[in-house]
This record gives C-alpha cells, structure tokens and sequence, in this order.
C-alpha cells in the first residue's frame, strides 16, 4: 500500500480561513442584532414604524457586511504599492 499523497494547500489558505472565520462571525452578530431587535419589538407589539426601523437596521447591516465582504476579497487580490509587502 502506498502512502497518501500530502496536500497541496494554495499559499494564501490560511488567509482564507482566517478571513472566511472573520467575515462569518461578522455576519452571526449582524443577524443576531437584528433579530433581538426584531423580538423586542414584536414582544411590544409591532407598529408601522417598528417595521420602517427593523427594515433600516437590516437594510443597514446588509449594506456594510457585503462592503466588508467585498473589501476583503479585494485586499485578498490587489497587491501591495510597490516596496510595502512581500507579494
């Protein structure tokens, strides 16, 4: 029997993780923020402005999470200024 081949891992895996980690986490506190929001509102009785303000605050968290999403994708790809990093 021979012995497995060992992995190949692409050089920025670990980044990856890290920022895939990250970005989750970011978006389980999000959610979780809106939706105790969302409960405590409920608990009092829902009004038309309690629905114009969950709508923002999602609206609100959704918008920065993809921006940050985003942003990290793109500081994954787009190199240092030249003479600042090791890329």
């Amino acid at each position: 029997m021979s012995k497995p081949k060992k992995a190949a891992l692409p050089p920025n895996f670990q980044d990856t993780v890290e920022d895939t980690a990250m970005l989750t986490e970011d978006l389980i506190k999000r959610t979780a923020d809106v939706l105790g929001d969302f409960g405590k509102r409920w608990m009092d009785g829902m009004s038309h402005e309690d629905v114009n303000l969950i709508t923002k605050n999602a609206g609100t968290h959704v918008n920065e999470f993809w921006l940050k999403a985003y942003d990290t994708a793109e500081g994954n790809v787009t190199p240092p200024p030249t003479g600042t990093g090791t890329i």
